[in-house]
């Protein structure tokens, strides 16, 4: 009996959640680029034994999006939290959906206890005509890749 691998999935439908302290952020979901959603693990050999580390790697995800005139709930939230960036940092839990051609989530990855680790803008330029993007990049510890297995009725 052969598996249906189904299709491959575009890599643009995708929608971004970030919560913070417990509150999904519903608003600001939609980003132009997500990079750094990548699973290791640390492997420890001492002589012929090979073993994992209890220690969890830290890696960086970066999230991308145009800049616009209106604040959001996240710019807001960013605003806030670097008004205290010396002396906290403020865990966030990150969901990345894959979404199918009806807007359906078909496959996430949830990065957990990540916190904002710089907040940077494009260059700005008066001979170009592009848009200002920023950029935000978050340390995290966590990951898991979370495949949703959507049946069809009927």
């Amino acid at each position: 009996m052969l598996i249906d691998p189904g299709l491959p999935l575009p890599n643009y439908r995708f929608i971004v959640s970030i919560t913070s302290a417990g509150i999904p952020n519903l608003i600001d979901m939609q980003f132009q680029e997500v990079s750094g959603l990548k699973m290791t693990r640390s492997i420890t050999e001492n002589g012929s034994m090979t073993s994992l580390s209890n220690q969890q790697t830290k890696q960086t995800l970066t999230l991308k999006r145009g800049v616009f005139t209106a604040p959001s709930p996240l710019m807001l939230g960013n605003v806030a939290e670097s008004l205290f960036w010396d002396t906290r940092l403020l865990r966030k839990d990150i969901l990345v959906s894959i979404l199918d051609e009806s807007d359906t989530p078909v496959n996430a990855w949830l990065v957990t206890n990540a916190y904002l680790e710089s907040w940077t803008w494009d260059s700005l330029n008066a001979d170009s005509g592009k848009l200002l993007m920023e950029s935000m990049e978050f340390k995290y510890s966590g990951l898991k890749y979370i495949p949703i297995k959507l049946t069809k009725t009927g």
